[in-house]
Order: C-alpha cells, then sequence, then structure tokens
C-alpha cells in the first residue's frame, strides 16, 4: 500500500536516505470558523480605491485576481478602514479573536468525537494582537479543559504558525497515545489595518487577509484515518529576516512584505522539499498556505507542481483568502473532504518571518 511504503520506507525514491520516519500522527477532527462579515473582492477594490484615489491605477492591477473571491471580517469593511489605536486594537483582539478560537476548537472537538477530559495539550497560535492571559487560558476555561493541561502558546511564527503548531504537537501526540492534542490558529489582521500607510506592503496585505480560526484534534497510536501527519521539517532561510513579518508603529503594527519573497522561495524551496520528501510533482497534494497569487504561483512553479497538486488551497485562498497562520488549517480541512485517492501521500507547506519554512508530510487511507 502507498501510504504503509511511505510509512515504513527511510528512503527517498532515488535511494537518498531521507529524513527519520516516525509513527503517522491522526488529524481525528478539523474545524475551522470566521466572523460575520462576508466582502467580496470586487468590494474591497471599490473601497481601497474610495481610501487611497491616487493609487486607483495600481489597486486596478488586482482586479482579475481578486474577482469572484470573499474575505470575512470581525468589523463591517466600512470601519475596517476606520484605524484603530493599538488600545482599541488590543480590546477588540481580546474579544474577537478569543470567540473565533473557542468556535474552531468547538467543531474540531465535536468533529473528532473527542471527550475534553482525554486533551492533554493545547497549542494556540496567533500573531495579529497580544492579551495576557492568553487566548490559550480562554479556552482551557471555556471549553472546560483540564486544569492540568500542558500549555503551548505560539507567537512569532506569523502564517507559518498553524503548520508550526500541528508539528510541536504531533512530536508530542506520539509520546502520549493516552491523550490528545488541540490545536488552535486564530488570526484578525483586520484590526491592524493602518489606513495612512499607502506602502505597497499595507496594500498588499489589505487584498489578501482575511479574518478567521482553524482547529484541529490529534492523537499517536491511533489508525490512520482520514488523514494524518508523519514527519515534519523546519528550516530558516539564511539572509532573510527582513523578508517578511511586522514593525512596531505609534499606530499599530506596519506589515513587512518583500518584493522578494517569490524568488526566495523560488531560490530555497525546492531543494527544501527535496531533501524532505523528495519530488513534490511526484506527490497526490500539496497543501500549500495561501499567501496571495504571487506565492501560490511562485511555489507551483518552482516544484512543477499541476492545478490538481494544489486545488484544495486554491479554493481556500478564493473563498477566505489568507488567514495567516490559521490558513493551512482552513486548507487541510478542505483537503480531508476532498482527498483524491481512499490512500495517498501529500505535503503541507507554510511560510512565515525568518523567513521560515515549515513542511508536514501527509498521509491517508481509507
Amino acid at each position: 500500500m502507498v501510504v504503509e511504503a511511505a510509512i515504513r520506507s527511510a528512503a527517498l525514491p532515488d535511494g537518498r536516505a531521507a529524513w527519520p520516519v516516525p509513527t503517522p500522527v491522526a488529524i481525528e477532527g478539523l474545524g475551522t470558523a470566521v466572523p460575520p462579515h462576508d466582502v467580496g473582492g470586487d468590494e474591497v477594490l471599490r473601497l481601497l480605491t474610495q481610501l487611497w484615489p491616487r493609487l486607483q491605477r495600481r489597486v486596478s492591477l488586482f482586479a482579475d485576481e481578486l474577482s469572484d473571491t470573499r474575505r470575512f471580517l470581525v468589523r463591517p469593511i466600512e470601519e475596517a478602514l476606520v484605524p484603530l489605536s493599538p488600545g482599541a486594537q488590543a480590546v477588540r483582539y481580546a474579544a474577537d479573536a478569543t470567540a473565533l478560537a473557542i468556535a474552531a476548537a468547538e467543531r474540531a472537538i465535536l468533529d473528532a468525537g473527542t471527550a475534553v477530559g482525554d486533551l492533554g495539550l493545547i497549542v494556540v497560535s496567533s500573531c495579529t494582537g497580544f492579551v495576557l492571559p492568553g487566548v490559550d487560558v480562554q479556552l482551557v476555561n471555556h471549553l472546560g479543559l483540564r486544569r492540568d493541561i500542558r500549555r503551548m502558546p505560539f507567537m512569532n511564527f506569523g502564517c507559518a504558525g498553524g503548520a508550526a503548531a500541528l508539528a510541536w504537537a504531533s512530536d508530542w501526540a506520539r509520546s502520549h497515545p493516552e491523550e490528545s492534542a488541540l490545536v488552535v490558529a486564530v488570526e484578525v489582521p483586520s484590526l491592524t489595518f493602518r489606513p495612512a500607510d499607502t506602502s505597497a506592503d499595507n496594500l498588499l496585505s489589505v487584498l489578501v487577509f482575511g479574518d478567521g480560526a482553524g482547529a484541529a484534534v490529534l492523537r499517536g497510536g491511533t489508525v490512520l484515518g482520514r488523514i494524518g501527519i508523519g514527519r515534519t521539517g523546519h528550516h530558516l532561510v539564511r539572509s532573510s529576516t527582513e523578508a517578511l513579518g511586522f514593525e512596531r508603529s505609534d499606530d499599530g503594527f506596519r506589515v513587512v512584505v518583500s518584493r522578494q519573497l517569490p524568488r526566495l522561495l523560488e531560490a530555497h524551496l525546492p531543494a527544501l522539499v527535496d531533501d524532505f520528501i523528495g519530488q513534490a510533482s511526484d506527490l497526490d497534494v500539496i497543501a500549500l498556505h495561501p499567501g496571495g497569487q504571487a506565492i501560490v504561483e511562485a511555489v507551483t512553479r518552482c516544484l512543477g507542481l499541476t492545478d490538481s497538486q494544489v486545488a484544495a488551497t486554491r479554493r481556500v485562498m478564493s473563498s477566505v483568502g489568507n488567514t495567516s497562520s490559521a490558513a493551512i488549517l482552513f486548507v487541510l480541512e478542505d483537503l480531508a473532504t476532498h482527498l483524491p485517492s481512499p490512500e495517498g501521500h501529500g505535503l503541507g507547506a507554510a511560510f512565515g518571518p525568518g523567513l521560515m519554512v515549515e513542511l508536514i508530510e501527509l498521509l491517508w487511507a481509507s
């Protein structure tokens, strides 16, 4: 069987030694949540043109890319274009991020059929706000999780946070097969939008980002089931710290997205993927972070992928946009309902500040 071969073999197809092959961890449940304000791409373009009339020509270049796309926001888009002070951002983040995280977590737990008493670890990823006690504490209290549950908050992984959280949780699940792990990624990037910033970085952020949360329940030592995690890989690209991230300003977070990011990925990703799992073009699916059209096209091109391999990513990019760290969980939820075969082998990939590349081996068997 394809999956059994992938699990047992420690060699790549060309005979080279692969990374150590661990016991797969089952993703027993998946859940996502989006806020109530549903906005079409054409509406985003119209309002941006009103906000920045001088940028009308630049904004119009994205018309085709954003046609028939949707985003979900925690505020009506008219309000989303009104600046929030850092203090107001913090208040809204505490309320909105917590509500989205709870909704996604409840759906993942229900999907898994897991008793909350069986959850021994909670990993929460978020980078678009800060509150102390954290969202993880609110989840423990609201969901009625065990008071001795291990908590692992991730703040600095950016868009790679969801994939990193899955990787860390899967490592824990392998050594605790009697318990389950809950992973939650929640982001509200619309709260950080700065209307006075007419930079290309800020324009790009409002065009691609949406608010939302994703969650997964993981368990080791079980039947693989719908979809599972094998190996995980992490790589910090040398001399790339200025390619992606946030800069703190007086009115909040300033988005940093280098125009060189697609080229950086094209230069480094093929070798990383090849060393990790072999030829990506030979895999059944690629659960790619939907970071925007330029990112998806660059990765598809440099890895020699087909449209069918990244179909789940494109569907998510169109339906909810880039929800930062939560986006990979939206893609996995879509993929789990559109698996191309009864059993197979795939790859999850996400990218965050650093530049950090997170890779996850995906396996499934009915």
